[in-house]
This record gives structure tokens, C-alpha cells and sequence, in this order.
């Protein structure tokens, strides 16, 4: 089985703009590693919805800048160093008009920037490159002979959805963009991450409660599209969304909130988050790194999108985001995260006690009892999460409390609350409901 790094390896120097061949060989490059069925959604070159433009199939054949016959920059050696979306250009140029279409990163003298506004903007013509700030500061005056060919054509933006079907129609919706050409964390490690959610998933769970989605998109053009294409049952059905994205460098994962903030996937994500060994952020929406969530959140929609990453990072939008600052340890932390939160949705039920009064759970009938320990034996207070519970619980089961509340009222992982209320069902002393 290849690491989830390897995924991002096999993809992140496709020309990956929004309408490409290198799109489409990225999204089947990730789709040979897993068994999840699939299918494609496409929209042609022109489609329209809401002033949002299907761009053109473009690509590039040839991108170089000389000077006095001398080759000065290389615009194919990478697949940010032209700037996506562009025209063509073949014609001698002064350094100051040359300049007026070279773009760069301040912050990062020796990266490529991604420019990418034109993918949003197919109605806006312009040529263009990106190179590092030290060879733009290196250009001596004088003319410049620029030869940049690019060929636009119709073609279909396409949008895959994998899908595992659940007991239920009721859907979750995990999102990640395969766009962003020459870039390994935003989002190719989104992407990957989520295929490894399918299969593990799969083999977890012999059939799930829930139907569970994945769709690679194209940033914000892709997730418009892809929802106007639903039906009005699809749309219903679909409960919950979680964008993921940024989740292999090193940093903590960061948990952005819904729209609304306080939705039951806001809950499970946050009960989730007791699961982790490292720290974690938590913030409110659109505090992070922007995504697909004004999409999914918009009206008429207003479907529950909050969004899992590791931002922010240095080498964000640059040819600095390689496979350099992908950790696999971070990749597989992120997946386990996304793991429990599923096994949150799950095995998520409401707790009713079928008792009165107290009950003797140190009986070796029950042996439930948590012991907050004695002087002793080394000091009282130990378990103070887990004791608390005990202590409050007989109140709390009356059905009216889900396990994700009780785990996040008293700050305890959502799996050893499971396992110990499930000990207290085959006691008979409580019942599950799904209401």
C-alpha cells in the first residue's frame, strides 16, 4: 500500500489548471488507489451559473524569455512559472512593459508565486510569468525577445464524487481541490488524505450509517457547478460537508467552524479533537483559510461546511509548497483525526438509564466504577474528567444527551466514553436510541 505521500508525489507537477488533460490524469492517478466507486460530473467550456464561468481547456507549449539571444528564463521548468489561464505573447519587449507582467513573492525571493486569478475570470485577457524575486531583480535594462504560446480551446471542467453508500441516504461530504498546479499541501495533500478516509473507512465499517462522499473540485468554480448539478433529493440528503486541506506540513491541524459554529458536525469535529496526542486550534468561520465553505454554506444551500487544515504555513501559494515540508506523520494524523470523526457519526447515539436511584457500579456485577483514587494510594482527584461523569451521570441519561455532548461536557475522548456506556447497555442499566 503506498504511503499517502506517495499519492501527492505521483501529481503535484501537473499542469493542473481547472479545464486540463493533467487534471483529469490527476484525479485518476488517485483513483487507482482505492476501490470506492465513482463518477464524474463535467461541464463544458462556457457553462454559466451565477456569473461563474466554465474557463477553456488551456495549456502551454512553449514560455521563454531571451535577452540579446540568450535565454534568460524558462517558463516550462515549472508548472507555476506561467501565469495560469494566459494568453499568448510572441514579440520584442522593453525591461519596464516586460515587467508589467512579471509577477513574484516578496516574502520569497527564491519561490515561484501561483497567480490564479484569471481561472475565476475566463472573460479577462492577459500574458504573463512567475519567477522568483532575485532573477526579476537580475533583469538588466535593455529589449527582451518573449516567446509564450498558449492554446485555449473548449473542453469539460470535470468534477469526480466517490461514494460510499450508507444504511441511510443521509450524506456527509468530505471536499478537496485538485487544482493548484505545482503545489504538493494545498491541495494535493487534501486529496490524498481523503482517498486514505475512503479506504479506511471501508475497511472499518462492514456498512455504514451514513452515505459519505468525496469530491475533488476545482476551488470554488468546481463546488458551484457541482451543486447546481444536484437534484433536489441530492441536495436534501446531504446532512453535513468537511473541506479538507493543507494537512502534511508541520503545523497544528486547525479546526475552522461552520457558518453557524454551533451545528452538530461543528460538535462532532470539536469532540473529535480529545482524540488527538498534539495540540489543536479551533476558529471561527472564514478565520482561516478561505475555501470551498461559502459554497456549501450559501442560501438555498446552507449546508454545514466546516473545514480541517494545517494552516498557515510559509511556502503557501509558491513553488516552495514541495514535497520538502509533506510529513508523513502529519498525513497520517490527519487521517486519524478524520477517522474519529467518523466513528463519531457512527456510533453517535442518544443515552436513556433504565435505573432509578444509585447504582453500585464497584458491584463486580457492573465493575463500571471509576476510582478517583484514595490518600493511600499516591492522592485523591485522579480521573477528574472521568469521575465527574460518573458522579453526574445518573442525572445526564435520561435521553436527552447524545454520547458527542456528554464527551465534550466533560472533555473526554469520545471512544472510551463509547466502550464505557456500551459496558453499561450489556449490564442492562442503559439504552441506546436513535430518535
Amino acid at each position: 500500500m503506498s504511503s499517502i505521500k506517495d499519492l501527492i508525489a505521483e501529481s503535484y507537477l501537473l499542469r493542473r489548471s481547472y479545464v486540463a488533460a493533467d487534471l483529469v490524469e490527476a484525479i485518476n492517478n488517485l483513483a487507482k488507489h482505492t476501490k470506492v466507486a465513482y463518477k464524474d460530473y463535467t461541464f463544458k467550456s462556457g457553462l454559466e451559473h451565477n456569473g461563474w464561468v466554465v474557463p477553456s481547456d488551456w495549456s502551454v507549449s512553449e514560455a521563454k524569455i531571451y535577452k540579446d539571444n540568450t535565454l534568460i528564463y524558462d517558463g516550462m521548468l515549472h508548472p507555476l512559472s506561467v501565469i495560469t489561464q494566459s494568453a499568448s505573447f510572441t514579440g520584442k519587449i522593453t525591461l519596464q512593459e516586460l515587467k508589467k507582467h512579471l509577477y513574484f513573492a516578496p516574502r520569497k525571493p527564491h519561490a515561484i508565486p501561483f497567480h490564479f486569478r484569471l481561472s475565476y475570470r475566463p472573460w479577462q485577457k492577459e500574458w504573463g510569468f512567475c519567477l522568483p524575486k532575485n532573477v526579476f531583480d537580475s533583469l538588466a535594462p535593455g529589449e527582451y525577445d518573449v516567446k509564450l504560446n498558449t492554446t485555449e480551446k473548449p473542453g469539460e471542467m470535470v468534477v469526480r464524487e466517490f461514494t460510499i453508500p450508507g444504511k441511510s441516504k443521509e450524506t456527509i461530504v468530505f471536499a478537496a481541490h485538485i487544482d493548484h498546479p505545482g503545489m504538493c499541501n494545498d491541495d494535493l495533500a487534501g486529496c490524498a488524505v481523503g482517498v486514505s478516509l475512503l479506504n479506511a473507512i471501508k475497511k472499518q465499517f462492514k456498512k455504514t450509517k451514513y452515505t459519505y462522499k468525496l469530491i475533488l473540485v476545482q476551488e470554488i468554480v468546481g463546488s458551484v457547478f457541482y451543486l447546481n448539478a444536484l437534484t433536489t433529493e441530492e441536495l436534501k440528503n446531504i446532512k453535513y460537508s468537511l473541506f479538507l486541506e493543507m494537512l502534511g506540513n508541520d503545523n497544528t491541524i486547525n479546526l475552522q467552524k461552520s457558518f453557524l459554529g454551533n451545528t452538530y458536525i461543528d460538535a462532532v469535529c470539536t469532540t473529535a479533537l480529545n482524540s488527538l496526542k498534539n495540540l489543536y486550534r479551533v476558529c471561527s468561520f472564514r478565520e482561516s483559510a478561505g475555501n470551498d465553505e461559502i459554497v456549501f454554506e450559501a442560501p438555498g444551500y446552507e449546508i454545514p461546511m466546516p473545514s480541517i487544515s494545517r494552516w498557515p504555513y510559509d511556502e503557501y501559494h509558491t513553488s516552495d509548497d514541495n514535497l520538502e515540508i509533506i510529513h508523513e506523520d502529519k498525513l497520517q494524523e490527519s487521517l486519524e483525526y478524520l477517522l474519529n470523526i467518523v466513528f463519531i457519526l457512527e456510533n453517535d447515539v442518544y443515552v436513556k438509564r433504565t435505573f432509578t436511584g444509585i447504582v453500585s457500579l464497584a458491584n463486580p456485577k457492573y465493575d463500571l466504577y471509576i476510582d478517583p483514587g484514595q490518600i493511600f494510594t499516591g492522592g485523591l482527584h485522579q480521573n477528574n474528567n472521568a469521575t465527574q461523569f460518573q458522579y453526574m451521570m445518573p442525572r445526564l441519561l435520561d435521553g436527552t444527551c447524545k454520547i458527542s455532548e456528554l464527551a465534550q461536557k466533560f472533555n473526554l475522548d469520545f471512544s472510551w466514553l463509547f466502550n464505557y456506556l456500551n459496558k453499561m447497555k450489556e449490564k442492562g442499566l442503559v439504552l441506546f436510541l436513535e430518535k
